[in-house]
């Protein structure tokens, strides 16, 4: 399977996926990933989910309408940045790290750390607590207070982990 790009977004579009990456990281993480002088193309990944092209690299998913970085594109930045002070990060133990790889959810007894500002139904992104390298993005299940606190349950519905179909297509 190959992505095959739809159309460019507008300016207008751009500025917006820029401002809501401003709102859930901070303009200084946000710069990062787009800004307005980028060219941003939309790919068609399967019904519900398109994958966001940034200069033909793919960084964003979309699904939905909310618009999260790509795990490739979050690895790409843990070159630069420690993703585990980042907003919105899950870090889990290494126990939890083949779980998650393989698809599972994430679950409130390996989460070692989290943003305590999460709220439930954000878009999270998971991280390894050794490394910080990303594994996941996915839905909070529950507010990040609770995913610390909770001594079991699902904390995090995976929806895009490293080595799944999205990765194998946008790794290469």
């Amino acid at each position: 399977m190959e992505l095959k790009v739809k159309h460019p977004l507008s300016k207008k579009e751009i500025k917006e996926i820029a401002r809501e990456m401003a709102e859930v990281f901070g303009e200084e993480i946000a710069v990062r990933m787009v800004s307005k002088k980028d060219r941003v193309d939309v790919a068609e990944f399967d019904k519900t989910t398109e994958i966001l092209l940034v200069n033909g690299k793919p960084f964003f998913i979309r699904r939905k309408g909310l618009v999260f970085p790509l795990v490739i594109a979050l690895y790409e930045l843990s070159n630069e940045e420690d993703l585990r002070k980042w907003p919105r990060r899950v870090v889990v133990d290494a126990g939890a790290v083949p779980f998650v790889l393989k698809g599972a959810d994430v679950m409130a007894a390996g989460i070692t750390d989290t943003d305590e500002n999460i709220k439930e139904g954000d878009f999270v992104f998971v991280v390894e607590e050794d490394y910080g390298r990303p594994l996941a993005i996915g839905i909070a299940l529950m507010n990040g207070k609770a995913m610390k606190e909770k001594p079991k349950g699902k904390a995090v519905k995976n929806i895009h982990h490293a080595k799944d179909r999205i990765w194998e297509l946008t790794v290469g």
